[in-house]
């Protein structure tokens, strides 16, 4: 009996534990490792920081499927990966392992700028609790009957949608009380362009996004570098000074804790090199989502990252299972189609809707709309997603 651990209680390392069950049964012996017994739905934490969603509603406890499963958990975070004598150290003991799935995430880096931060002068919602901490802020600025209100991204990031889904949310809660005029609303990226999101573009999105900006009367600033946050503005490396009330800007990110001290593992960041079966130079180790290094198609003269969306990591986390099953059963590595990516960034009332494959250009197919169907279409996939892995579906039953 092979003995696997999977690594991460999110996306991926849920997706995997379940299609391994699926697939090896009691042929395998899976525990997964988290340092949290809650999944949170991250994409929809946009309408919780609008006060539009009840955070109970994107949650569950992952022991209940994974004991309906027969998968063993532990609770811990882990503090170090030994390839060599393949064992994982976590919550004061060590779990040895013949194939190791990491799923970890990322850690964020909110040190590399002064001043960024929920602990210092900016918001954050890529957790729950930054989120519920920005809710109470925004809440009270909305509230306001005028306001300098700032959402973006900083140099390096790489999870730019929640930045676009905030900004509209914010803009259309404000007509709805009849006093946008009297706020200013800037968006800062490191994007060469709106809708580049660390893929070169997608279609086009770019004119969309531009199209709504301009329309709304959203300032944007291309190519912005954060020198410096203080309580009362962003300060830009090209001079800019821009006057804050209340601020939400995604940070650059870093591979864990874990992944960076681990010797032969990550990139200098702490990220993952993994072949198209997701697959380290060690064989008996797969990575996927956020943990995974994957280079920008192209040079930007500010360094934006690759997102790894839940989409891509449920993608990915189905590619790493089949690769896995391949050397367990001494089959043929499969041959993996390229990865591809269905995005939809919320507006409050509407949403922009796209499909691009392969994920990294050139590209075979694209596809993009902004449509109500397509809001409503993420609706229904919160609770599908949801459904799914509270009940331990690794896809649709049947």
């Amino acid at each position: 009996m092979k003995r696997i651990i999977i690594v991460g209680g999110s996306f991926g390392g849920l997706t995997a534990a379940f299609r391994l069950k699926d697939k090896l049964g009691a042929h395998a012996d899976i525990t997964l490792i988290s340092d949290n017994e809650i999944f949170t739905f991250t994409p929809s934490l946009p309408w919780v920081a609008m006060g539009w969603k009840n955070p109970e509603k994107i949650i569950f406890d992952i022991r209940r499927p994974l004991q309906r499963k027969n998968i063993h958990f532990l609770l811990g975070e882990v503090t170090l990966f030994d390839l060599n004598r393949q064992m994982v150290e976590v919550a004061g003991r060590v779990e040895h392992y013949d194939h190791l799935l990491i799923a970890t995430g990322s850690d964020l880096d909110f040190h590399a700028i002064p001043g960024l931060g929920p602990d210092a002068h900016t918001h954050s919602i890529l957790t729950m609790n930054h989120t519920l901490s920005a809710k109470e802020r925004l809440s009270h600025v909305l509230s306001a009957d005028k306001g300098n209100i700032v959402i973006g991204c900083t140099q390096g990031a790489s999870c730019l949608g929640p930045a676009y889904e905030l900004i509209m949310m914010i803009d259309m809660e404000l007509r709805r009380k009849r006093k946008r005029h009297n706020f200013n609303i800037h968006f800062i990226t490191p994007e060469p362009f709106l809708g580049h999101f660390g893929i070169g573009g997608a279609g086009k999105a770019q004119r969309l996004i531009e199209d709504d900006f301009l329309d709304k009367d959203i300032q944007f600033h291309l190519n912005a570098q954060v020198e410096e946050v203080t309580i009362e503005s962003i300060l830009l490396k090209d001079g800019s000074c821009i006057p804050q009330d209340f601020s939400m800007i995604v940070p650059p990110f870093l591979g864990v804790s874990a992944v960076r001290k681990s010797e032969g593992l990550g990139n200098p960041k702490g990220f993952i090199p993994v072949d198209d079966g997701y697959r380290h130079a060690n064989e008996a180790i797969h990575a996927v989502g956020v943990a995974v290094a994957i280079a920008p198609p192209y040079p930007t003269s500010v360094p934006v990252g690759v997102p790894k969306t839940g989409n891509m990591t449920i993608q990915m986390a189905n590619i790493a299972v089949e690769d896995i099953i391949s050397t367990i059963q001494n089959k043929p590595r499969p041959i993996h189609s390229p990865l591809s990516v269905t995005c939809i960034a919320d507006q409050g009332n509407t949403a922009l809707y796209f499909t691009v494959s392969p994920v990294l250009p050139p590209r075979q197919k694209i596809f993009t709309r902004k449509a109500v169907w397509a809001h409503m279409l993420k609706l229904g996939l919160e609770r599908y997603e949801m459904w799914r892995m509270s009940n331990g579906f690794s896809s649709l039953p049947g």
